[in-house]
């Protein structure tokens, strides 16, 4: 159990300071820790490189159990707020039928993602009423949780695994999951489920009694007999929710399907390589471990040019770092732009300067990063490019460029160097130091920019690296 427990330790929560400070395991810190993951206290907003690896480790006996349990208790915390609360018990349904043992690990890690989604959704009780119109309002939601899939379906690890299993179309394989799901769901299953989950959470709160002090105890207790009581109303509960949801699985099943057709299409057993599917962080780790390019630089090393911490500011230029969309939506263009920057001024271009910005097929012209003529003229190569602005493959894959003439009126921008850019979770970093500008795409004019031109460094990065633009069009203006 005690390996179970470090690899609980090591994921989930930072180890108590009396765990790592004995030289024997400290029963009252493992309480303790317990304590804290079992009030459902987890992050609400996660990083990419947080949801992928979350997802992975969640398949680990017993860490998968805690991430279960921790589920159930903040679900059965919201209800208790307002036991008649309908979205509040949609989530503990959402968060039960993950539990059913039809799914095997690689589909619930699979499906917890957009599960976790919805469960949000429901959880913020902004919603009015739970009828048909269900997977309408959960729409955006639903999008950004297929979003997060791609990622974790990217990641080396999930790509081997599907590999073993033999999992052609996991799109296809996840749809047939969750009709399977439906078939299976009614109340007897969510109470059968939610009692497992239960007996669980009796085996952690013993352990808590047991090794913790007073005061854990006591509320180890409480938390139990909150679950319990809200055990005893489910069932009157999950008679009207199972309508809404079973119709919301159907939709899921069908939007899965749907991205399984433009992933999978005209190939049998492959991905179809006209269907382009934008490069993701494990694809770009996955690529640097095969063979490091010389445009990347290896090592933990102090940054030549480090990111700016705060964004400056000055009245009537564009703002560096406006705020993010709460409701799960895209990021505005500029959010967190100041981080791109090592030094950064405002400035007004000239009417009839032409700027340039390199772009890949894909990639939308009216984008905030550019730089001047000579700057563009400058570069020798694509990984010229790279180092000196700093840009990761999967942020930008080049082989285009597109120009923009600024128009009489001028054009407010910050100017600055380029800051150097580590590669989350890895010991990689681009050098930057390359002079940039930033603009606001709403300040630009469709009618002004250039036609796309090849900068003829070719579409690719890495040896032996396929073209995936093959087939797409080329030179095409891409405004958004």
């Amino acid at each position: 159990m005690w390996d179970e427990f470090t690899n609980a330790l090591a994921w989930y929560k930072a180890a108590p300071a009396r765990w790592i400070d004995s030289a024997k395991q400290d029963m009252a810190a493992a309480a303790e820790w317990m304590w804290i993951v079992l009030q459902g206290d987890f992050a609400e907003e996660q990083s990419t490189a947080q949801v992928v690896t979350g997802t992975i480790i969640s398949m680990i006996p017993f860490v998968d159990q805690i991430c279960d349990i921790r589920d159930i208790t903040a679900n059965c915390g919201k209800i208790k707020q307002d036991t008649s609360n309908a979205f509040a018990w949609l989530a503990l349904v959402l968060t039960l039928i993950g539990l059913f043992p039809c799914l095997g690990s690689l589909a619930k890690g699979c499906l917890k993602i957009p599960f976790n989604y919805a469960r949000k959704y429901a959880l913020k009780g902004t919603a009015k009423t739970l009828d048909s119109d269900l997977w309408k309002a959960m729409k955006p939601q639903v999008e950004a949780g297929i979003t997060k899939l791609n990622q974790h379906l990217a990641d080396p690890a999930v790509r081997k695994t599907l590999a073993f299993l033999k999992i052609d179309n996991v799109y296809k394989y996840l749809a047939n999951k969750v009709r399977e799901l439906k078939g299976q769901l009614n109340a007897s299953a969510l109470t059968k489920a939610f009692d497992e989950g239960i007996k669980a959470l009796e085996g952690l709160v013993d352990f808590i009694k047991k090794w913790g002090n007073e005061a854990l105890q006591t509320k180890a207790g409480q938390l139990l007999k909150m679950v319990k009581e809200i055990r005893r109303e489910a069932n009157r509960q999950f008679a009207r929710i199972l309508g809404p949801v079973q119709g919301w699985l159907d939709k899921l099943a069908r939007r899965l399907e749907v991205e399984g057709d433009m992933n999978y299409r005209a190939t049998t057993n492959a991905i179809n390589p006209h269907a382009y599917r934008r490069p993701q962080l494990a694809d770009e780790i996955d690529e640097l471990g095969k063979g490091k390019p010389d445009w990347v630089d290896a090592g933990k090393k102090e940054l030549k040019f480090d990111p700016l911490e705060k964004a400056p500011h000055q009245g009537g230029w564009p703002n560096l770092d406006p705020p993010n969309n709460p409701n799960g939506g895209r990021p505005p263009p500029l959010y967190k732009a100041y981080q791109t920057f090592h030094d950064a001024a405002p400035i007004t271009l000239t009417p009839g300067e032409k700027l340039y910005r390199v772009v890949a097929p894909d990639s939308a012209d009216n984008s905030i990063c550019w730089m001047r003529e000579t700057e563009f003229l400058s570069i020798k190569d694509r990984a010229d490019w790279r180092r000196r602005f700093a840009v990761w493959r999967y942020w930008n894959r080049n082989g285009e460029y597109v120009t923009y003439t600024v128009p009489p009126s001028g054009l407010r921008a910050w100017e600055g160097k380029a800051a150097s850019q580590e590669l989350e979770g890895t010991h990689y970093s681009l050098e930057g130091g390359g002079t940039q500008i930033v603009i606001d795409p709403a300040d630009l004019d469709k009618g002004i920019l250039g036609k796309r031109q090849p900068t003829n460094w070719g579409y690719t990065d890495f040896a032996g690296e396929t073209d995936q633009f093959l087939g797409l069009p080329k030179l095409t203006n891409n405004w958004k």
